[in-house]
């Protein structure tokens, strides 16, 4: 869900915060006493030889386990991280088994930097690049003991893309790395920097080696061995744009075997985020393709993108993920996070369970392998975006839901399956199923020339703009400068009139000019960006091209550009009376990387010193 291009990220899930506060001192002691167990228990049970049927394997496009096929609903779990939710693994787990769900996927991860407080010890494996938290080992033993007693398979998670808990910002910090200063999604450059930097793969190495080749102490089983298991997946939201693709497929080759070097047993998956647009979508293809991983996944919050605000439009959205992974790839596929908001009940016109029902039922439908709700959680200091309730009067909240969930999960445990979906095979290849580029039409306000001796302005508003093509579109007011931006390759238009006035000075005229104050759009301020983050802007009239111009990278408060033309072929459509239509258009290629068209100062944040004269406005002017 975070970083997803065009669309400006809401605060972190999960972010972490010092809950010890809030809950009482008395509560965290607790929480640590039970998540860091002193010195290594004796094992409960002897080891037993492994027997490899009961680990889930892969046969062609589906799972199996113990010679069937194995799909599952199943839901990711709020236990990892935090001393309540460490105090809470019997009662989630309970509740997770209690609604039929079959799987459970957790993050085995969290880097704290040297001399972090103690506290901190409930969040972090590692503090410091030596500093091992055995407590949070011996707590991750507890979880894969509590699911195994209730049947459940657990996925776990060895890093994070985001900066929750450490991540890759700490990695690189580590490895020495500096960062630049960012709020919100991290930078492309951070994400190549990591899949490129050999120290950064050698902590992360550190950490998986200390997982995957760990014993656990209460079943006598090495991790290895444990059926418990179903897979690892080595980093929760990877992604890469195009400039970055080599490096992501670099390093998710070269840890997968790394890890299954470790554990020949267990599947391994990359934990890509999925794709909201085309260029998204490809690298994901190529990321699914690799030989090393052994299914597909993505993670889906649908909702957030304006791209899916009905059911008709999930259903293509759903579509075309599968589709791709059954029938382009050929793998398993399983949704490793989906959600829709429950911090409200309505959706754009529909109750939130409907929005679950539907996408769990299209999803069996395609025959999706998998799929993890998020996220199953005891009730906190203040309600979670995506929070599922498992405890007290916080559990009627979103029974609606978990009513949903275990419905859906009885249907998927039958082993009936329902007719495939026609729209799907082979056949279809890679022809898109959900449209990532799209349409959407704008106030369309005409501008009025002003006429001036021998010259013809008009001045109009961003905001006014008669259509945005492109990935992702909207409005954003959150930095100094307000801005209407479009994702990827885009097209913005913009309607102005040519009155009688303005026709006689097109008679005489020999230029036109085109000004405006612009950049590319990247996510957030598109900080570490370099000169291949620029996009190259195509401006026409009614069609007829005025030339191209390079527009500057997204940096949240963009800059004057202008472009100017003395063709015939402009002059000559400028001549006719009557309303037009202004074309600024990114085209598809190298430097598509979307469009920003700035406006008017926030009163949000200062403007920049030598931002240039605001407000921003889109400007011809023609004359001699």
């Amino acid at each position: 869900m975070r970083g997803v291009p065009g669309y400006r990220p809401p605060p972190m899930r999960l972010r972490l915060r010092p809950l010890h506060v809030a809950l009482g001192s008395l509560l965290a002691l607790v929480g640590t006493a039970l998540a860091q167990e002193p010195g290594s228990p004796a094992p409960r049970v002897a080891p037993a030889p492994v027997d490899r049927s009961r680990f889930v394997q892969v046969e062609g496009r589906r799972f199996v386990l113990e010679g069937r096929a194995f799909r599952f609903i199943g839901a990711n779990a709020s236990i990892m991280h935090g001393a309540p939710h460490r105090a809470a693994v019997e009662s989630t787990l309970d509740a997770i088994a209690a609604d039929g769900l079959k799987v459970v996927r957790v993050w085995a991860l969290g880097e704290q930097p040297e001399g972090s407080e103690p506290w901190t010890r409930d969040y972090a494996f590692r503090i410091g690049r030596d500093g091992w938290v055995e407590g949070s080992f011996a707590h991750l033993d507890r979880v894969l003991d509590a699911a195994r007693s209730r049947g459940l398979k657990v996925i776990v998670v060895l890093a994070n893309r985001w900066g929750d808990y450490g991540g890759i910002p700490r990695y690189l910090d580590w490895a020495g790395v500096s960062l630049p200063l960012t709020r919100g999604a991290l930078p492309e450059t951070v994400l190549r920097s990591f899949f490129g930097e050999a120290s950064a793969s050698e902590l992360y190495r550190a950490h998986v080696e200390r997982v995957v080749t760990r014993v656990n102490p209460r079943t006598g089983l090495a991790y290895r061995d444990d059926p418990t298991i179903i897979s690892w997946e080595l980093i929760n939201e990877s992604e890469a744009t195009r400039h970055g693709r080599e490096g992501l497929l670099g390093w998710t080759r070269s840890m997968a075997r790394y890890v299954r070097s470790l554990d020949p047993a267990h599947l391994v998956a990359a934990g890509h985020i999925g794709y909201t647009r085309q260029e998204q979508r490809d690298t994901w293809l190529a990321v699914q393709r690799l030989p090393e991983v052994d299914y597909a996944d993505a993670h889906a919050y649908p909702t957030l993108l304006r791209s899916v605000r009905t059911l008709p439009a999930l259903d293509d959205f759903i579509d075309d993920h599968v589709q791709l992974a059954h029938h382009v790839v050929g793998k398993p596929f399983v949704w490793g996070e989906f959600g829709f908001s429950t911090n409200q009940r309505i959706h754009y016109g529909q109750r939130r369970a409907r929005w679950f029902e539907r996408f769990l039922s299209r999803s069996e439908a395609d025959g999706v392998d998998g799929a993890l709700a998020w996220i199953y959680t005891v009730a906190g200091d203040r309600p979670q975006e995506h929070g599922l309730y498992v405890d007290g009067l916080a559990a009627t909240r979103t029974r609606d839901v978990r009513d949903v969930l275990a419905r859906s999960a009885s249907r998927w445990n039958s082993g009936l399956l329902p007719p495939p979906n026609p729209r799907l095979g082979e056949a279809m290849g890679e022809a898109p199923l959900w449209a990532t580029r799209r349409r959407v039409p704008g106030p369309g306000r005409v501008g009025a020339a002003t006429v001036a001796g021998t010259e013809a302005r008009w001045s109009m508003r961003p905001e006014g703009y008669g259509a945005i093509e492109a990935e992702n579109v909207g409005r954003w007011d959150g930095f100094s400068v307000m801005h209407v931006y479009g994702s990827g390759a885009a097209r913005f238009t913009y309607r102005f009139r040519v009155s009688p006035a303005a026709r006689r000075v097109a008679l005489d005229a020999g230029r036109v000019r085109v000004r405006l104050r612009a950049s590319s759009e990247l996510p957030g301020r598109g900080e570490g960006s370099t000169a291949e983050d620029e996009s190259r802007l195509r401006i026409s009239v009614d069609g007829v091209a005025l030339g191209e111009i390079e527009v500057p990278t997204d940096d949240g408060a963009g800059r004057w550009i202008e472009l100017t033309s003395d063709a015939p072929s402009v002059l000559a459509t400028m001549r006719r009376p009557g309303v037009h239509t202004l074309g600024l258009e990114v085209p598809a290629g190298p430097l598509a990387n979307g469009l920003c068209v700035y406006g008017q100062a926030t009163g949000t944040e200062p403007v920049p010193e030598g931002a240039g004269l605001l407000p921003g406005r889109v400007e011809i002017v023609l004359g001699r």
